[in-house]
């Protein structure tokens, strides 16, 4: 493994932040989780040929050719799932915009914070989200599964918690 393959490598975030940014200016009316995951793949392909150019294509042998590619794809694939994800904890998490809530308005009782966070309202919203995501469909006020990826990577975290010893309905 070469230095210049783990640099480029270690500059994956970087790089996905600069698709993100063109993505969600080019896309701005998309969910802005699809415009991340959008701007992930994306960023593999300038990603995939600087490491084609800076390294992958000195190598001659076939099995260090093919080891060195799951490696780096591996890793890419990780760098950018934890890209997306600090991306969507941002998006998303309660607690972030709680704490930006009480930042503004300089303090905040338990019954004004409530007041920002109806159950009603954010049922409503993940539905929206899972709606525009084409997770669900909703078709005479019901919800079906519509395309089954999130709910298949539900169903491999809830079997991971299992593995973990934690009950499916319990948090961490």
């Amino acid at each position: 493994m070469t230095f210049e393959l783990l640099a480029l490598l270690a500059a994956t975030p970087i790089l996905v932040l600069a698709c993100h940014v063109v993505a969600s200016r080019a896309l701005p009316r998309w969910p802005p989780q699809l415009v991340a995951m959008l701007a992930v793949l994306a960023a593999s392909i300038p990603m995939g040929g600087l490491l084609w150019r800076f390294g992958l294509a000195e190598l001659t042998e076939g099995p260090e050719l093919v080891t060195t590619i799951v490696y780096v794809t591996a890793t890419y694939g990780a760098l950018a799932y934890t890209y997306f994800h600090f991306f969507n904890m941002s998006e998303t998490a309660r607690r972030i915009r709680i704490l930006c809530a009480i930042h503004r308005a300089g303090s905040l009782g338990p019954d004004e914070l409530t007041g920002i966070y109806r159950a009603p309202d954010i049922v409503a919203l993940r539905l929206q989200r899972l709606v525009a995501l084409r997770q669900l469909k909703c078709e005479a006020g019901r919800y079906t599964l519509d395309r089954k990826l999130l709910y298949r990577a539900a169903r491999i975290v809830l079997a991971w918690r299992g593995l973990l010893g934690f009950r499916a309905d319990e948090h961490p």
